[in-house]
């Protein structure tokens, strides 16, 4: 199911007994049964056995806290739900799947997860990386909303309007201050070297996400939301903390990756073929 038919849904459900016992005029909750989603591209790299042949040219590991909300909570008021800023949502996931929660897991129905961080913590490299996403319909736009916070008892109807200069003025970045971005925790996977590069020892490589993969090659860039904890729900609490590891990986001395050794052996074997070829057509024209 789409992220804007759920939402949508989730608009028709968006009462305080949205969560309880269905009635004739109420839908029942729709709960979530979890899933690895199909086609996942993002294993946790750090768990993979070919990881021992690589020493990290260089290693990064920054902690962010955030809050993480359900979609039960689009009926809820802030500081425990999403309710200013339900309206404003189904326009920006209106053409996207749901991008998945944590390790590549989907909770479907109303357990899928939200996360939300003031603007400005999230590092200036993102938000630039969001900003450009949208500036040119790129492949990410709409993978994170992003909204001027609303004044109290007020909701939200659209997302900032992103300046088609490059750079912004300042003035417009100092706005930063007074915005809110909305995403899956899914959508951070696309652009995680992009987190842990301010004051890092290895800009350039974490810069070019062509470099970044799950796939362990030398000279590639790696990373992983590591750890996330759980928000305290049943004390009203939504904060939670996640932590992202990153390395530029260098191949040690002597070490042949398996990828490697397949791609060497499918090589060699074109070249035999080739050599065939030859030393056939060579035969032929002799026989002539």
């Amino acid at each position: 199911m789409k992220f804007e038919a759920l939402l949508a849904a989730a608009w028709l459900a968006a009462t305080t007994t949205a969560i309880g016992p269905a009635t004739p005029d109420q839908p029942p909750r729709l709960r979530g049964k979890p899933e690895r989603m199909a086609n996942w591209p993002w294993p946790n790299p750090f768990k993979s056995a070919e990881l021992a042949k690589f020493t990290p040219a260089c290693d990064v590991l920054r902690t962010f806290r955030a809050q993480e909300f359900m979609l039960d909570d689009l009926a809820a008021k802030a500081p425990k739900g999403l309710l200013e800023y339900r309206d404003a949502l189904k326009d920006v996931f209106a053409a996207r799947e749901y991008p998945g929660s944590w390790d590549g897991i989907d909770p479907h129905g109303y357990d899928r997860d939200l996360l939300t961080m003031d603007y400005n913590d999230v590092p200036l490299r993102v938000r630039e990386w969001i900003e450009d996403q949208e500036r040119t319909d790129g492949p990410g736009k709409g993978l994170f909303a992003v909204y001027q916070r609303p004044l109290p008892g007020t909701r939200v109807l659209h997302t900032i309007k992103v300046p088609k200069e490059t750079p912004v003025t300042e003035e417009w970045r100092a706005r930063d201050e007074i915005r809110v971005a909305l995403f899956a925790p899914g959508a951070l996977y696309e652009v995680l070297p992009l987190w842990v590069v301010e004051g890092s020892k290895c800009e350039g490589p974490l810069l070019d996400l062509s470099k970044y993969s799950s796939k362990l090659v030398d000279g590639g860039v790696i990373a992983y939301p590591i750890h996330h904890s759980f928000p305290k729900r049943a004390q009203g609490k939504r904060e939670i903390e996640f932590q992202i590891q990153a390395q530029v990986l260098q191949l040690n001395e002597g070490e042949t990756l398996e990828t490697e050794q397949a791609e060497n052996v499918e090589e060699a074997e074109k070249v035999e073929k080739a050599e065939k070829v030859e030393e056939t057509e060579s035969t032929e024209k002799e026989e002539l």
